[in-house]
């Protein structure tokens, strides 16, 4: 039994557990976007509440090197609030990946509520950007834009307190967790980008209300290593799951 116990710690060492970096020089867009709060009211489980100015950032991200061997793209939403009203957090309601290895990961150990998409992420040698995002028969993102000067202190991207939600389709309850990546940039640069969120009936996040601001593009390494892990600070209720359950799970 401690042999087996042994050889499990040693295939988690190996995907990454307990390294400074998880997944090295990924390349990243961010951008904030206004947002309707009556659309994702609903989204946010207590003690959660909307951060004012409303407003999301948005995510789209190739990762050419990780730990645990899996290379793949990711899209994500989140959503800007206040935990118990005062301490500002990043709340992730929807994600795409296009890697099933990457999706469990991120579903089992840190609460984000992956879903297999089709995902481009194209940059262009005359500095052009588009990425898009498609998923079971309909189009959900479009970024387009162009890479602009390069930013010497560039705004944290994904290195950010984000509190998740971990939970179960079953008569148990879930609970919501904290977790803070470290974010090292090894550049940045700031970008002209228009952004467009559609509705499917899977996938109802058209919650934009304006256009993109303050958008940029990096290359960063993202671990990892001695930050703290995640931890559970709150319940779910099982019929906030269920309600969410057309959101996560479809």
């Amino acid at each position: 039994m401690g042999n087996r116990y042994l050889e499990s710690l040693r295939i988690m060492r190996g995907m990454g557990l307990g390294k400074s970096n998880l997944w090295d020089h990924a390349r990243m867009v961010f951008c904030d976007i206004p947002i309707d709060p009556d659309k994702i009211k609903d989204w946010l489980p207590f003690p959660l509440r909307l951060a004012r100015p409303y407003k999301a950032t948005l995510f789209i991200a190739d990762y050419p090197t990780t730990t645990f061997g899996c290379v793949y793209k990711e899209a994500a939403i989140l959503v800007h609030a206040r935990l118990f009203g005062l301490f500002p957090v990043l709340h992730c309601p929807w994600m795409v990946v296009d890697c099933d290895q990457a999706m469990i990961w991120g579903r089992e150990m840190l609460g984000y509520p992956k879903k297999m998409a089709r995902i481009t992420f194209d940059e262009k040698p005359d500095g052009s950007f588009s990425g898009t995002v498609d998923r079971r028969g309909h189009h959900l993102m479009t970024f387009e834009g162009h890479v602009r000067e390069a930013l010497p202190h560039p705004p944290a991207g994904i290195g950010r307190m984000q509190v998740n939600m971990r939970g179960h389709l079953a008569f148990l309850p879930g609970h919501l967790l904290t977790v803070r990546p470290k974010e090292t940039i090894h550049d940045a640069n700031r970008m002209d980008l228009r952004v467009q969120l559609h509705d499917s009936p899977l996938d109802p996040i058209g919650i934009q209300s304006g256009p993109a601001e303050q958008a940029t593009i990096r290359t960063c390494d993202v671990g990892g290593g001695l930050f703290p892990p995640p931890m559970r600070i709150w319940p779910v209720s099982w019929a906030h799951i269920m309600r969410l359950a057309a959101l996560r799970t479809r």
